[in-house]
């Protein structure tokens, strides 16, 4: 992949809910290595947009390009479903399950691909540490604090290398210290 290729296009992109436009002709291209933000208020159709890329939504209109493949395309009538785009999507409420350990959160991914227990282990210890989570394996997800969870999720989108990374609202949960540290708020 050469450090100019597009990873992600979106070429007049719609999305209606019943008759409400979500989402009215996004057009946009994402090379590799860039950092893309949306910036917008509440209602403008962010999430809905971030949902469109990772497949979790249909286009009503326009088409959506992965590193070159259209996935999404309603008149070509081509959907390729989330499981088969790799990317990684951190939920603004984070969709951490409460049943699991932090461990089985981070693994579950790589447990649907059928990766080897070996490397499992390997790769989600090596995320918690990456985001200083390591020592909490055992730990059950719901005994987390926010921060935590917030780590957690991101580790669960980072474990498989995803081709690109999508966080919905990755700021909103940080304390006002913390944004305020960062110069966010």
């Amino acid at each position: 992949m050469s450090s100019d290729e597009t990873v992600l296009g979106l070429a007049g992109v719609s999305k209606l809910f019943g008759s409400t436009p979500a989402v009215d002709g996004a057009s946009l291209e994402v090379r590799r290595g860039e950092v893309f933000t949306l910036l917008g208020p509440s209602g403008c159709g962010k999430t809905t947009t971030l949902r469109l890329v990772a497949g979790l939504e249909r286009p009503d209109a326009g088409e959506i390009t992965l590193r070159g493949r259209v996935v999404a395309s309603s008149s070509r009538r081509v959907f390729v479903g989330p499981h088969k785009r790799n990317l990684g999507m951190v939920f603004q409420s984070y969709a951490i399950w409460p049943h699991m350990t932090v461990f089985d959160n981070v693994a579950y991914p790589l447990t649907l691909r059928g990766t080897s227990r070996a490397v499992i282990r390997d790769k989600v210890s090596s995320v918690l540490e990456l985001v200083g989570l390591d020592g909490l394996h055992t730990r059950a997800a719901t005994l987390l604090s926010g921060g935590q969870m917030q780590r957690l999720a991101l580790c669960r989108a980072l474990v498989y290398e995803p081709d690109l990374l999508l966080l919905d609202e990755p700021f909103s949960n940080l304390d006002a210290k913390l944004r305020s540290r960062c110069g966010l708020s």
